[in-house]
């Protein structure tokens, strides 16, 4: 018995057997006892009709196995692999030139051919860099583990589907193995022995124990191999400046990067113009302009544009800032697509504890307080107070503080926005506080880098997966180890090896050579050691697996110090100093008086 349908939906052909279907979906269901061929089968038929394409067929099938995802998650993984088949017909016939496709046990045999005919495609649609042909591409096609394409569950292949594999004229032709290895040697590039490393790297990525960040997973190997994640700005007082902050978001969220932008400098409203001998109209416009063009460049077609704008708590138009995401009110003064965080000094959290009055004051008639912090900050803020009693500040408003914190509250209740995130300790703590001041965080508030006019703070992200490294016995710190030494190594290798679109971010990314290395799968690692989440077990257990992180981390870096030498700003830093990062409570103790 056959189904008839078409090799493609222009040309007729020869109908695809019934025994395909069911040597497809069989394979898919394999080793799943939850998932039943028979009950997708039946399912599928139902959506079929003379003259379906192959591509509709394999739609059909994958919708089948899809319906039963809420019976058993098993079928999550059929609707995977059964999207995998899609995928390797359409990679595959893309790469021939004619009609082909290849089942899973078909592929283990196939992969290292495909990776040659894969890379060489690439650099001649001039999507991949011609370096790639400098491997062995024998020793590294001989690497893969065409097994592990079966590790994917649906949502996650289908994201990688829509977003991540490469695709010319919206047909794919890079599966999940030369996607992952292309990644690895792409970082791998600058390497002694590239070969090797590019293995190490692709073993540590296709096992899911470490992943790297979106950008990275995007461009790695390609052309334009922009690999950071988040970039911080620091916008300056002065319409040129303004601009540029904002031509520069552009040029960073072409490429995949998110932002985080201080906006703390801008003068506000009411705010003399000498240039003009007007009136300023405050940060609010140009924090519009900012908005729409996180949404007119929206990351290479990939992923909307993102950003977030930070404004410290005594700027005067804070008020106005807490409004912008409001459903409510002027759109000319609405940001609905940009996040906004409020960076808020301790001193006002002790005039909020006290019941005190606030001071709001324009960053032009104070311009000191940016780039102060702790009680350096407090010292010269009061001295504004009393300035502007004396009349010698002419722009400044006087609110109670405890009234802006419950209106700060509100907003974020009613709205998400603005987060609360606080100054003093990120500078308190900062390790690199000898060569600049932390003036925001990113736009997933996970980062706290210096910024200046100068300098744009670059991410340069990955992640543990935690649950990958526990076991029966619990935590398998030899293994974690590995991970975390090669995770760094290959951050670190981000630096060198990244596109960048702007000169202040290579600036500060060569100087200071961040990299951020997070983790996730904490509550499946709960989930496998059978440990509930508010139990003094979970509670030993994160302490265990953050400590033996650092610690693991901490070491690779000095280890890659030894190899490679010392960043350029190491001097002066915590680091240099034998401050570690735990050990900074001890200063932020000191600085809040214990």
């Amino acid at each position: 018995m056959t189904i008839d349908t078409h090799v493609d939906s222009a040309a007729p052909a020869a109908g695809v057997p019934e025994d395909r279907i069911r040597q497809v979906v069989t394979e898919a269901c394999q080793g799943l006892p939850g998932a039943s061929a028979e009950r997708v089968i039946a399912e599928a038929r139902r959506g079929l009709y003379p003259g379906i394409t192959p591509a509709e067929l394999e739609l059909a099938l994958i919708m089948a196995a899809r319906a039963f995802v809420e019976t058993d998650p098993d079928y999550s993984q059929v609707s995977a692999r059964l999207l995998l088949d899609k995928l390797r017909r359409e990679a595959l016939t893309f790469l021939s030139g004619r009609p082909d496709e290849a089942t899973h046990a078909d592929m283990a045999r196939r992969y290292p051919d495909y990776l040659r005919a894969y890379v060489a495609r690439g650099i001649e649609l001039e999507q991949l860099t011609p370096e790639l042909a400098d491997f062995d591409l024998d020793r590294l096609g001989a690497a893969l583990r065409p097994e592990r394409d079966l590790n994917f569950t649906y949502l996650g292949l289908q994201t990688l589907y829509d977003r991540y594999f490469l695709h010319h004229e919206g047909t794919r032709y890079e599966l999940p193995q030369a996607f992952l290895m292309r990644v690895a040697m792409g970082l791998a590039l600058r390497e002694d022995d590239r070969n090797a490393r590019a293995v190490e790297f692709y073993e540590l990525l296709s096992s899911f124990d470490f992943m790297c960040s979106t950008p990275t997973l995007f461009n790695a190997g390609t052309r334009r191999p922009q690999l950071s994640s988040c970039f911080l700005t620091t916008v300056g007082d002065d319409l040129a400046e303004i601009f540029r902050a904002i031509s520069n978001n552009a040029l960073l969220s072409k490429y995949s990067g998110g932002l985080g932008n201080d906006w703390t400098p801008v003068r506000g409203l009411g705010a003399h113009i000498r240039g003009t001998n007007g009136r300023s109209q405050g940060v609010v416009p140009f924090l519009k302009i900012a908005n729409d063009t996180a949404v007119a460049v929206n990351q290479g077609g990939k992923r909307k544009g993102a950003v977030c704008a930070y404004l410290e708590t005594w700027h005067i138009d804070i008020e106005e800032f807490l409004d912008l995401r409001k459903n409510t009110g002027d759109e000319r003064r609405r940001t609905h697509d940009m996040n906004t965080a409020n960076w808020v000094p301790d001193l006002f959290l002790e005039r909020v504890e006290s019941d005190a009055q606030w001071t709001l004051f324009s960053p032009d008639e104070v311009p000191d307080l940016h780039d102060r912090y702790g009680e350096d900050f407090a010292r010269a803020y009061t001295a504004y107070e009393r300035a502007a009693d004396r009349g010698e500040i002419r722009v400044f408003r006087r609110v109670r503080a405890v009234d802006l914190w419950r209106r700060m509250l509100t907003m974020l209740f009613e709205t998400g926005h603005p987060w609360i995130t606080f100054k003093d300790p990120c500078n308190l703590r900062s390790p690199q506080q000898h060569v600049g001041v932390v003036h925001s965080s990113n736009l997933c508030t996970e980062i706290t880098l210096n910024t200046s006019l100068d300098e744009i703070a670059v991410c340069n992200l990955g992640s543990v997966n935690l649950a990958n490294h526990v076991g029966p016995d619990g935590l398998d710190a030899e293994r974690l180890r590995r991970t975390v030494r090669t995770a760094v190594r290959m951050l670190d290798n981000v630096i060198d090896v990244n596109l960048y679109t702007v000169p202040e971010a290579e600036r500060a990314n060569l100087r200071h050579r961040p990299i951020g290395l997070g983790l996730m799968g904490y509550q499946d690692a709960l989930f496998r050691l059978r440990l509930p989440t508010a139990s003094p077990q979970a509670v030993e257990f994160a302490d265990e697996s953050m400590e033996l992180i650092s610690y693991y981390a901490i070491e690779a870096s000095a280890d890659l110090a030894a190899e490679r030498g010392r960043y350029a700003t190491f001097d002066g830093s915590l680091w240099s100093r034998g401050v570690l990062p735990i050990d900074s409570l001890e200063l932020l103790a000191e600085a809040r008086r214990g």
